[in-house]
């Protein structure tokens, strides 16, 4: 990752936005770069003309957005005095807002929101968007825990799980952690009726290892990494096991399908109960 670039956290007063801000606040740290904090604003509307027809009345609410944006600037500036700090309050959805900047930053933060006990896996609607639209790697934070753990990345062999092991490559050495990298062979299908047959399958798999092993240690030399082959019922099922305890799963927004968001990605963003991140580049397609 180029940490000369932005990062971006989208913040709207919430628990969650703000356990993002302090992550994104941390990271910004570690990798020495900056932190731009923005708050996405609609204009209300408040009340009719003379002739009834509907009159904008934006001085309240925009500053106290503003407001909200200057108080999460100095949260951060006591918690990591270390970094530069920027907020911009910009009109639009905060879905647009967040989709326009991740086509530039280098990283785009956000949230989530709880929907209570059985249902607080699922992410907002705003997190699930960007995650489909972003034009860089987003990161959705869930949990401050587990900072001693390892950075794990899910690889195929795919373009899109390549760029991924490059990015939990570079968070791996940013933070000083380990470099998990993990191929899931998705057993679902009938048990193998050779040796031989099963046998190649797991040769498959460590070839894969050992490939994205290769490529992270030529981009970060000295860089611990650990591979594992799991196997399970789906892929989704197999990283959100091997996710418990490790600091971010990191993985492609697709694998080898072709489809605009793979079902892996989508399975494991919602269901996962720590940070993922989820790697994309900003595509003609």
């Amino acid at each position: 990752m180029d940490f000369t670039r932005s990062i971006v956290v989208g913040y709207d007063d919430t628990t969650a936005s703000a356990a993002a801000v302090r992550w994104a606040a941390h990271l910004a740290r570690s990798s020495g770069t900056g932190l731009r904090i923005v708050h996405a604003w609609s204009w209300p509307l408040l009340s009719s003309g003379m002739a009834g027809l509907p009159v904008m009345d934006s001085a309240g609410p925009r500053n106290q957005a503003t407001r909200l944006l200057e108080d999460a600037a100095a949260t951060v500036s006591l918690l990591v005095p270390e970094i530069t700090v920027q907020t911009d309050l910009i009109t639009g959805t905060a879905r647009d807002v967040l989709d326009g900047l991740s086509q530039t930053a280098e990283l785009v933060v956000v949230g989530t929101r709880g929907l209570g006990p059985v249902m607080g896996a699922l992410l907002g609607s705003v997190s699930r968007g960007i995650l489909h639209d972003a034009g860089c790697p987003v990161a959705v934070i869930r949990s401050e825990h587990h900072v001693g753990g390892p950075v794990l990345v899910a690889y195929d062999g795919s373009e899109a799980a390549g760029e991924a092991v490059d990015v939990a490559a570079d968070l791996a050495s940013t933070w000083g952690s380990r470099l998990r990298i993990v191929h899931v062979r998705a057993d679902g299908h009938a048990p193998y009726d050779q040796v031989a047959e099963a046998w190649s399958g797991g040769s498959r798999s460590r070839g894969l290892l050992d490939e994205a092993a290769e490529r992270a240690r030529t981009a970060h030399d000295g860089l611990p990494v650990e591979t594992r082959m799991l196997e399970g019922l789906s892929a989704a099922d197999g990283l959100l096991t091997a996710a418990a305890g490790a600091r971010i799963l990191v993985m492609g927004h697709r694998g080898l399908s072709r489809g605009a968001f793979g079902s892996t990605a989508h399975a494991t963003v919602l269901h996962a109960t720590g940070n993922i991140a989820v790697v994309r580049r900003p595509s003609a397609e």
